[in-house]
């Protein structure tokens, strides 16, 4: 029954005869190759026919398979973000021989010299001798202005803080309360206090974009002067 349910779309009664008629030889078959060698030898026959036929087809169905793509060149643009990509990871961690670039200019020598670029990153200097920037200096730059925003930051509810004191403190002058201490004392010396790190961090941020920018001068004439000793003496 189930063989008929498996080929339910056979509804043309002499494919229906046709199979019934081709089982019942094969139970005829299989009931006499127990005495009949030639039945039994018949039925290897066919078993080794099918097998043939069946590893044939698969063959078949192979070859006609579709071949798998084999995998594209990147395009110039891809290949440039991969390499940007490979750049940003090697670049991480700042490398554990490198020299600060303050240390810079470095002597006169034979190697063509990059002439770096002194950059102004919201307000926070760095200078680029090339292309793309290495991750460690992204991350130390936002840290850094990450820093003195918090700062701000702070310092504004400071100053709302400051402003509900001074209420505070009309009250008390009203209703001729005294203590201890003013209720201003407090955010006013917060406030201070942040105003001075905003203004140490500032003071630091001019006398490195200073430092800098000598760097870039030195580094220019020390590039021209090298130029000049490579062209051929008249």
């Amino acid at each position: 029954m189930s063989s008929f349910n498996r080929r339910h779309s056979m509804a043309d009664p002499s494919q229906t005869a046709n199979a019934l008629k081709a089982g019942y030889e094969a139970l005829d078959l299989l009931s006499s190759s127990r005495t009949d060698q030639h039945d039994a030898h018949r039925i290897t026959t066919l078993i080794v026919e099918a097998r043939s036929l069946k590893d044939k087809y698969a063959a078949m169905q192979r070859e006609i398979r579709p071949v798998a793509p084999t995998a594209k060149s990147p395009t110039p643009k891809e290949a440039k973000k991969a390499q940007s990509i490979r750049f940003q990871e090697e670049t991480n961690q700042r490398h554990p021989n490198a020299t600060s670039v303050l240390n810079r200019p470095r002597p006169l020598g034979d190697k063509k010299r990059n002439v770096p670029v002194l950059v102004n990153a919201r307000g926070l200097p760095f200078l680029r001798y090339k292309k793309p920037q290495p991750r460690n200096v992204s991350s130390v730059i936002r840290t850094k202005l990450s820093r003195r925003w918090a700062w701000i930051e702070r310092r504004d509810r400071l100053k709302l803080e400051l402003l509900f004191a001074k209420d505070e403190e009309e009250w008390d002058r009203i209703t001729e309360t005294k203590e201890p201490s003013t209720w201003s004392e407090h955010p006013a010396n917060a406030i201070a206090d942040v105003n001075a790190k905003i203004g140490r961090f500032d003071m630091r941020t001019k006398e490195l974009t200073d430092s800098m920018w000598k760097i870039v001068l030195a580094e220019k004439a020390l590039a021209e002067e090298e130029a000049s000793q490579k062209q051929p003496k008249q």
